[in-house]
């Protein structure tokens, strides 16, 4: 057995040491510190000007000198006359705009930051980072099965499509096959096809045919559609200001010359977008770029699924928590988190991968020079991440450099598979699961989709919330609950209304090739969670399109029930972070006190803290580029090796098993 449960008086005692390390080291009431003891800032309190400045950006900024520097401009009322002409100087160009998200992406002297922020319209100034990479599917999911049950044969995600952001797709694969409705490069280079090879593999996770191999590498929803938005260039690298693009493109008009027509997340059908990617969540996600623009697409009725991040250890194996990668560090967005099957199908097995990145989110907000931890708990789920074999681009440069990566040597070009590890793999698991549970039920929005994958989840014994969320995604409980959800709620539904539409209650266990389990009965929000069967059978508001699970619901001290005005009567809130027992989520033992969580201080059982800036040289990390200053690349070895355990079977395209 893999998964060990701690005694729980070694879980107390080190609790113990824990508490007094935190006074010794001046996070106590008496210590001097830098960080804050409150989650939020007083009401009161307001940035100064310069804490508009993200302080990645604010280091280069005070050097005084005329380095130029790329920054997103995020404004909060239209731009005065006075900063129009600011922008307009010699050496200052403005290079894009996202009206959708009333941010500009400006090229300008460092020394020009510190003035910029002085004008009350602007909202908040960033770096133009770089994002990267995160390095038997049917089966263990459960999906397989939801198909052979009556009446579910036909959910394969048809009309609830898909946004790809990523390296690009070859769409000559015959594992994609005429599935994708658009094609957009956001690089500048060009080209929409997939000369790095992530993104045609994460394509076909979420949303690949039976064409290979037998149906070996069918994809979670296989008859959703693939629009494919390529952000990361030729090696695997891209701006935050791709990203935006892209997303500004979502919610833009299809036509430009009839701005109140359909979007093109409407003219193309887009429910979901996948986003295998991303960068160091160092700004509080009230502030980040790309958080601003997830939250955007939620409240639009957009389910956005974004991987955690391959930061669990660092490259000498030490476990480390506080690394979830931006946007996952929203609570608006689903953050996955990778397990492991071990290469069986059966979930006896399963377990957490050690390079999973593991909560809580530790971007920060500074107010009054003291800076403010966000401190959410991620993932939200987990999904099979390790050694996963899917569709491999043609003459792709990972394969160049790592021929071991590919399974089927014998095949086709476009036949080929590859196999790949990474949160960036489980990532499309979700987002396919998202296409199947809208098709099933297209009244869902984005909370309930996050509520029905975190409740149905499989909790896996020995991990804490931290590090799988709610538990392991359950394709098959997560269908039959979104079947049950009434269709003819909004946000004018009272609290409390039934939700369901019977008073039956589904069964809250699943079988999965052959081993049965509990569901996790419980969601997470943001510093908390909650438990009891009136989250299904009642609604409640946090549901409600244009907020976030967590939305409005103190966490208190130890216990409440409810709070009457986002969630009502009967839903018990708890606010620790518990190692689960395998059972429902409210069950499990005391890791982390939540009060911790509420303090500013994180985090866990004696082992390292991050606080989202990994590399000294701040650029982000992620599954293909060598970042920083030390000589491994880490995050590379990880979307080539992952875990050295066993993986799932290459499936030839004669039938045999390699």
């Amino acid at each position: 057995m893999k998964n060990i449960k701690p005694a729980f008086t070694a879980t107390f005692l080190l609790l113990c040491a824990l508490a007094l390390s935190f006074y010794a080291v001046g996070f106590g009431p008496t210590g001097a510190s830098a960080e804050s003891n409150t989650v939020k800032p007083p009401k009161e309190a307001k940035r100064n000007k310069g804490e508009k400045i993200s302080e990645m950006l604010r280091e280069r900024a005070t050097k005084g000198d005329d380095e130029i520097v790329q920054i997103i401009l995020q404004l909060n009322a239209p731009p005065t006359g006075r900063l129009k002409a600011l922008l307009q100087r010699n050496g200052i160009r403005v290079k894009d705009e996202f009206k959708e998200f009333n941010s500009t992406v400006v090229e300008l002297p460092a020394s020009v930051v510190a003035e910029l922020s002085q004008f009350d319209e602007v909202e908040f100034i960033s770096l133009d980072r770089e994002v990267h990479l995160f390095g038997h599917v049917e089966k263990t999911t459960g999906t397989a099965y939801m198909r052979t049950l009556s009446g579910n044969s036909g959910f394969k995600g048809k009309d609830v499509n898909i946004a790809i952001l990523d390296s690009g797709i070859d769409k000559d694969h015959h594992q994609i096959g005429g599935k994708i409705d658009a094609q957009i490069d956001f690089t500048g280079e060009g080209r929409v096809d997939d000369v790095y090879g992530h993104g045609t593999h994460v394509a076909n996770l979420a949303a690949g045919l039976d064409h290979v191999s037998h149906g070996a590498y069918t994809g979670v929803a296989p008859d959703a559609r693939v629009i494919n938005l390529r952000v990361l260039n030729s090696q695997g690298v891209g701006a935050v200001s791709n990203v935006l693009k892209a997303l500004n493109w979502l919610l833009a008009p299809a036509d430009p010359t009839k701005p109140l027509g359909d979007k093109n997340y409407q003219k193309y059908k887009i429910r979901v977008v996948n986003l295998s990617l991303g960068a160091p969540a160092v700004d509080s996600y009230k502030d980040d770029p790309l958080c601003q623009a997830a939250r955007r697409l939620v409240n639009s009725g957009i389910v956005v699924v974004a991987a955690a991040g391959n930061d669990g250890t660092d490259a000498t194996g030490r476990k480390i928590y506080g690394r979830i990668h931006a946007p996952g560090n929203d609570p608006a967005v689903i953050t996955v988190g990778a397990s492991n099957t071990f290469g069986t199908d059966s979930r006896a097995d399963d377990g957490v991968t050690t390079y999973s990145s593991r909560g809580p989110t530790r971007s920060y907000r500074t107010v009054s020079g003291v800076r403010y931890y966000d401190n959410i708990i991620k993932p939200d789920l987990i999904a099979p991440g390790n050694k996963l074999i899917s569709a491999e681009s043609r003459g792709n440069r990972l394969i160049a450099g790592y021929p071991q990566l590919e399974c089927t040597p014998n095949s086709n070009s476009n036949h080929k598979m590859m196999r790949m590890s990474g949160t960036s793999m489980a990532t499309p698991l979700v987002s396919g699961a998202a296409s199947l549970l809208l098709q099933a039920n297209p009244k869902l929005t984005p909370n309930l989709v996050k509520m029905i994958l975190m409740y149905t989840a499989q909790p896996l014994a020995g991990y804490n919330m931290l590090e799988q969320g709610a538990g392991e995604l359950n394709v098959e409980g997560a269908m039959r609950l979104a079947k049950l959800v009434r269709t003819d709620l909004s946000n004018s539904t009272p609290l409390g209304t039934p939700l369901l539409i019977t008073t039956t209650l589904p069964n809250p266990y699943s079988m999965i090739e052959g081993y049965t389990f509990p569901w996790a009965q419980g969601i997470l929000l943001n510093r908390g969670y909650a438990t009891g069967v009136n989250l299904i059978t009642r609604y409640q508001r946090i549901y409600d399109l244009g907020v976030a699970l967590g939305d409005g619901v103190a966490i208190g001290d130890g216990f409440a029930i409810g709070d009457g005005v986002a969630i009502g009567d009967g839903v018990a809130i708890g606010d620790n972070v518990l190692t689960s027992t395998g059972v429902a989520i409210g069950d499990g033992q005391i890791f982390f006190l939540g009060m911790s969580l509420a303090s500013g201080v994180a985090i866990g059982d004696g082992v390292a803290i991050g606080d989202g800036i990994l590399f000294s040289d701040g650029v982000a990390i992620g599954d293909g580029v060598a970042i920083g200053d030390s000589g491994p690349i880490w995050a590379l070895s990880v979307l080539v090796g992952g875990d050295g355990t066993d993986g799932m079977s290459a499936v030839q395209e004669d039938g045999t098993v390699q």
